[in-house]
C-alpha cells in the first residue's frame, strides 16, 4: 500500500514504501547509528536487555545471530511475549508466545540493528537531534529548544534523539562494530514520564556460525507471522470500527475544544491493543480517552493473504461539553451518585461551621479525573480532596447511556 512501512519477519527486514510527496515532505535525517543487518555486513552476535522504566519487573532479552539478510535467527524472552524466529533463505519458522508484539519490544528489537523505521517516522515538526544537524557532538552534548540554546551533557558521550510517531529513540553510548558507530543503549519513549530502554550486552562478529542454528525442518507459513504495517491515518480511518466514539469527560477548567492525537496499534485482528499519547492538550482526560480507544476494533489488514498488525496516528478533536449535563451537579445531586464515602479528617480544633467546596469532574467510567478547592475556610482544601479521593461515583445515564458530568461536593464542620 501506498505510504506504509511494512515490518517484515521478526520485524527486522524493512521494506520502505514511501511515496515521493511523503519523501519530499520528511526532513533528511541521518544518525551516526549504523545498520547491522544490511547486505553485505559482518556476520555477527547480539545480546540486549530491555527493561521499562515504570515497571521494574518487565525484563525482555534479545539474542540474535546473523549471517546475511535471508540467514539469521533472533530469540525474544520475557513474561509478556516470547520468539523464536528463524530465516534461512525462503524458508521461516517463527513460534510466538501470543499473537501480539508489544510495540516497545517491536521497536527495540528493530532499531538496535536497523535505525532506518526511526528515521522513516519523522515529519516536519518532529525532534531531531543529531549530529548531522549540529544539535548533537561527540562531548555528550545535546541542545534543544526554539533556539537550540538549552543544552544538557550526557556521561554516555554523543546522544541522539529521533521523535517521530511511535518511533520516539534516544540513541546514546556509541561504540565502534566492524568499522560502524553502534549505539549500545537506547531508549524509546512510550508517553511523558515513561520509557523502554535497550542495553546492547554483547555485540561481537559472528566468525563461525553453527549451521544447526538456522536448521528449518518445519517452516511456519506465512499467514502465521506476526507482522506490521505503520498506516497512513487516513487508510487506517478507513477500516470499520467499533465502537469509534469518545466520550469526553467534563474536564473543570481550561480549553473546551481543540485537537489531539494518540499512537494507537492492532493485532492481527484489528483489536487495539496499545494507546499512546502524541500532543494530548486534556491531560486529565487521558486515561479515560486512552481506556475508550483500547475497545476499538478496526478491520484488519491484510497484505498477501496475511493478516498484519497495524500501527497509525490517530487525530481527534475534542469537545468535554459534548456528552453529559451542561450544568455541574450540586451537593445533593451528586452524593445520590456517590458510594464508598469518607468524611474528612478535619485538624483538631477547626471551629465548627467551617466549610470546603470542592469541584470534581467524574468521567462516564464513574472515576474521579480532576477535583479542584475552590473556596470555604482556609486550610481546609487539601483534607476534603483527600476525603473525596476514597469516594466512588456512578455515572449520569442519558438515554440508556452512561454519560460524564460535573459536580460540586460541600463539606461542613460538625
Amino acid at each position: 500500500m501506498k505510504n506504509s512501512l511494512y515490518i517484515l519477519p521478526g520485524v527486522v527486514c524493512l521494506i520502505l514504501s514511501l511515496s515521493l510527496a511523503v519523501a519530499q515532505e520528511a526532513p533528511r535525517a541521518t544518525l551516526v547509528q549504523g545498520s547491522l543487518t544490511e547486505p553485505g555486513s559482518v556476520p555477527f552476535y547480539l545480546h540486549a536487555v530491555i527493561t521499562e522504566r515504570a515497571d521494574p519487573n518487565e525484563h525482555v532479552e534479545v539474542e540474535m545471530s546473523w549471517v546475511a539478510p535471508d540467514r539469521w535467527r533472533r530469540i525474544i524472552k520475557s513474561q509478556e511475549f516470547s520468539q523464536t524466529l528463524i530465516v534461512n533463505g525462503d524458508e521461516v519458522f517463527e513460534q510466538d508466545s501470543a499473537d501480539y508484539m508489544p510495540l516497545g519490544i517491536l521497536v527495540l528489537s528493530t532499531v538496535m540493528v536497523d535505525p532506518r523505521s526511526a528515521l522513516a517516522a519523522i515529519t516536519p515538526g518532529d525532534r531531531v537531534l543529531t549530529k548531522a544537524n549540529g544539535m548533537s557532538d561527540e562531548s555528550g552534548k545535546t541542545c534543544f529548544g526554539p533556539d537550540g540554546k538549552m543544552c544538557g551533557t550526557s556521561r554516555l558521550g554523543l546522544t541522539e534523539s529521533l521523535g517521530g510517531a511511535g518511533r520516539a529513540v534516544d540513541f546514546m553510548d556509541y561504540r565502534e562494530f566492524s568499522g560502524k558507530s553502534i549505539a549500545r543503549r537506547l531508549i524509546w519513549h512510550m508517553d511523558p514520564g515513561d520509557s523502554m530502554q535497550a542495553e546492547v550486552t554483547v555485540l561481537g562478529e559472528l566468525k563461525k556460525a553453527d549451521e544447526s542454528l538456522f536448521a528449518i525442518s518445519d517452516p511456519t507459513p506465512a499467514e502465521k507471522w506476526i507482522r506490521s504495517v505503520v498506516l497512513p491515518e487516513a487508510d487506517l480511518r478507513r477500516l470499520p470500527i467499533e465502537p469509534g466514539l469518545i466520550i469526553w469527560p467534563q474536564v473543570l477548567d481550561g480549553s473546551i475544544t481543540g485537537e489531539t492525537s494518540y499512537y494507537v496499534a492492532t493485532d492481527r485482528t484489528g483489536q487495539v491493543r496499545e494507546v499512546f499519547p502524541l500532543s494530548v492538550a486534556k491531560e486529565r482526560a487521558d486515561d479515560s480517552v486512552r481506556r475508550q480507544l483500547m475497545h476499538w476494533k478496526f478491520d484488519p489488514v491484510i497484505r498477501d493473504g496475511a493478516p498484519f498488525q497495524t500501527e497509525a496516528v490517530l487525530r481527534l478533536h475534542f469537545d468535554t461539553r459534548a456528552y453529559g449535563p451542561p450544568n455541574p451537579l450540586t451537593d445533593v445531586e451528586v452524593r445520590k451518585l456517590a458510594t464508598n464515602m469518607v468524611e474528612p479528617e478535619f485538624p483538631t480544633g477547626t471551629a465548627p461551621g467551617a466549610t470546603c467546596n470542592t469541584r470534581i469532574s467524574v468521567d462516564s467510567d464513574g472515576r474521579v479525573i480532576e477535583q479542584i478547592a475552590v473556596d470555604g475556610t482556609p486550610g481546609l482544601g487539601m483534607v476534603c480532596m483527600q476525603a473525596i479521593g476514597k469516594w466512588k461515583f456512578s455515572p449520569i445515564i442519558e438515554n440508556g447511556q452512561p454519560r460524564p458530568y460535573r459536580a460540586e461536593i460541600t463539606f461542613r464542620v460538625p
